[in-house]
């Protein structure tokens, strides 16, 4: 049965709930059968670092007390294991008996942050529970005497029963108070965003993405990619930390070991190089695709790599063909130019007889009737 108050037990819960997912992050590939996998990042993810070294021919990761002369940096040189089960009590030097993995370039390990991250979340489960407990008294009963809490106390066991309670004396009535319990939905609001707010910490220390919405309402995507940032930071410098001390063991020992990421954190990261190739192909595509009139397209590339578009400069003749209709109209045009000129036997005014106001009187208009044009 969970016991709240037992908070060790319910913090050691929680940290190896969190080692069967973290124990998934790496894969190792060419392992001697003598180093599982899960117990080799066991001791690198709880105690920070994991020794290499040979015992009666076989390779075993040791775990002991890391101390001797320390270089001009601080680092120790030497470790003394002491294992019952192998019957094996040394002291090594860490450079030339074997090879120490770090889980990290400090040699933290998961266990610290862990442990502070389930103290709080174990903390935060208490008042949880506590306030959910007292937001059952919605009403408070108080009574004088005896008398009127036994009755008290039979009536709300009726009514928890599904019977009618019946209060039989003034008195009884009179003695017994009810008060309103103030217990309202705020502080259980305060205490659930709180827990997601730790929780999400926990996943993304760790690399996996868990938003925490402080704004309680919608989140921009912007808003959420500035997440994955934080992401990877701590989980790539332990795949270097691995991957530096694999070309150790391989070159001493022998070996052909090698490491990647493994299960959600291997997608993610294969989904993180995949999308921005695809995020370059499509810049190249957006930036080849034709742009329609009157519209404003902004081009991803660079203004240095963008090639200049020509002007056009305007030219004074006609770049089209006049069409068939435009010239059948121009022809007609002509040929009554042609009829007028035929027509007219009149010779045509000279520059003297129009300044002098000279030369043939114009015809008079004819006014043609309508009933003049229907008799025509």
């Amino acid at each position: 049965m969970y016991e709240s108050t037992n908070k060790e037990q319910n913090i050691n819960m929680l940290n190896n709930y969190m080692y069967t997912k973290t124990l998934s992050m790496f894969e190792w590939a060419n392992l001697p059968d003598t180093i599982p996998q899960k117990e080799l990042e066991k001791l690198l993810q709880i105690n920070g670092y994991a020794f290499i070294t040979k015992v009666d021919g076989d390779l075993y990761a040791f775990t002991g007390s890391l101390g001797g002369e320390s270089d001009v940096y601080g680092n120790p040189s030497l470790i003394t294991i002491s294992n019952t089960a192998l019957k094996f009590n040394k002291t090594l030097d860490l450079k030339t008996d074997g090879v120490l993995i770090n889980n990290d370039d400090l040699r933290l390990g998961l266990e610290p942050f862990f442990n502070k991250q389930s103290s709080l979340l174990v903390e935060n489960d208490i008042s949880m529970r506590i306030f959910g407990i007292n937001s059952r008294t919605q009403k408070l009963i108080s009574a004088p005497d005896n008398a009127s809490k036994q009755s008290a106390e039979q009536y709300l066991r009726d009514i928890e029963n599904g019977k009618l309670g019946v209060i039989g004396t003034n008195t009884l009535f009179e003695g017994i108070q009810v008060h309103t319990s103030n217990t309202g939905t705020g502080g259980i609001k305060d205490l659930l965003e709180y827990h997601q707010y730790l929780k999400s910490n926990l996943f993304n220390e760790v690399g996996l993405s868990s938003n925490f919405n402080m704004k309680r309402e919608r989140l921009l995507s912007a808003e959420v990619d500035q997440s994955e940032d934080s992401l990877f930071p701590l989980v790539y410098n332990m795949l270097q930390s691995r991957l530096f001390a694999v070309e150790q063991i391989n070159a001493m020992y022998n070996t052909d070991i090698n490491l990647d990421f493994g299960s959600v954190w291997h997608y993610k990261n294969k989904k993180l190089v995949d999308g921005e190739i695809e995020n370059d192909n499509e810049n190249e595509k957006l930036d080849a695709v034709d742009i329609p009139n009157g519209q404003d397209v902004v081009h991803v590339l660079d203004e240095e790599s963008r090639p200049e578009e020509p002007t056009e400069e305007p030219t004074e003749e006609p770049t089209e063909e006049p069409t068939e209709e435009i010239k059948v109209v121009a022809d007609e045009i002509e040929d009554t130019e042609k009829v007028e000129n035929v027509e007219s036997d009149e010779e045509p005014q000279t520059d003297e007889e129009r300044e002098q106001g000279q030369g043939p009187e114009p015809e008079p208009e004819t006014v043609i009737n309508d009933e003049d044009k229907e008799g025509k």
